[in-house]
């Protein structure tokens, strides 16, 4: 429905924005071409069948990273060290999953171990898929225990990897980001994801309509896992869980609240085309 007249003018004011040759903006981000084309087309496109829906995601990065100050989160890390005792010897002690299914054969059924085995075995994708070999400071060491958790938190939380599970996973890690680090840093740690999250539930709002309740319901989940969270997910160290069964693992790490693996697997085909 179309705004104007009175009902417009109610909305925007008296005064309006300087007239230039160029668009400028006091975002940053809005200034930014690669920017603002890369999240209109994330929140604007469909996800046909021609191309994988992370086709974009390089094109995302190196948007973020442009409008990145590394010198200033770094600054912001080696602060959080600082005041995070806890964070800094994880930090220190640099340990790095290797997995292999011959690590979790043992284990026995319904446990987190053979949740990881399973995948390891059927889904022919390695969980170090990215950031390989010895991390050499401390932000590139973050970001590979990030990937090398992703997957099994899927398994384990219940926020499957499905287009809603993944967001729903975004929302809880952001959550426990800010439960743990101050507001700056756990943004810093969070804005790449949030940029999926955002464009997410837009694009099923403009193609997708029957994903987008699911979509808010992602959200709200995701929200309600990370809330319970009293440090990131990405410092679980999954090695020392192999052996606990998967409710007691949930319960025990206060993933009550996600759904039961493959609760958003129909969204898979409902986001496509």
């Amino acid at each position: 429905m179309e705004i104007k007249g009175e009902e417009a003018a109610y909305l925007m004011g008296t005064a309006a924005p300087a007239a230039g040759s160029v668009l400028t903006s006091t975002s940053r981000y809005l200034n930014n071409p690669r920017f603002r084309d890369v999240y209109a087309q994330m929140g604007l496109k469909r996800d046909g069948h021609d191309l994988p829906p992370a086709y974009l995601i390089p094109e995302v990065n190196r948007a973020v990273a442009e409008e990145t100050d590394l010198a200033e989160l770094l600054s912001m890390l080696a602060s959080e060290r600082t005041r995070l005792p806890e964070f800094a010897q994880w930090l220190d002690e640099r340990f790095a999953s290797n997995w292999t299914a011959g690590d979790v054969a043992h284990c026995a059924e319904g446990t987190v171990g053979a949740l990881i085995r399973s995948f390891l075995e059927t889904s022919g994708m390695d969980i170090d898929f990215m950031f390989r070999g010895e991390a050499q400071d401390d932000f590139t060491f973050i970001n590979k225990r990030r990937v090398q958790n992703h997957d099994i938190e899927h398994m384990v939380t219940g926020l499957d990897p499905s287009p809603v599970g993944e967001i729903a996973l975004i929302v809880a890690n952001t959550v426990a980001l800010f439960n743990y680090f101050t507001p700056a840093f756990a943004n810093a740690l969070s804005f790449q994801p949030m940029f999926l999250a955002s464009t997410s539930l837009m694009r099923a709002a403009c193609h997708y309509p029957a994903v987008t309740a699911a979509m808010l319901e992602g959200f709200a989940l995701g929200h309600a896992v990370g809330a319970k969270q009293k440090r990131p997910l990405f410092m679980i160290r999954w090695e020392d869980w192999i052996d606990v069964p998967v409710p007691e693992a949930r319960q025990r790490l206060g993933f009550e609240d996600g759904p039961q693996q493959g609760h958003w697997e129909w969204t898979h085909d409902a986001s496509r085309g």
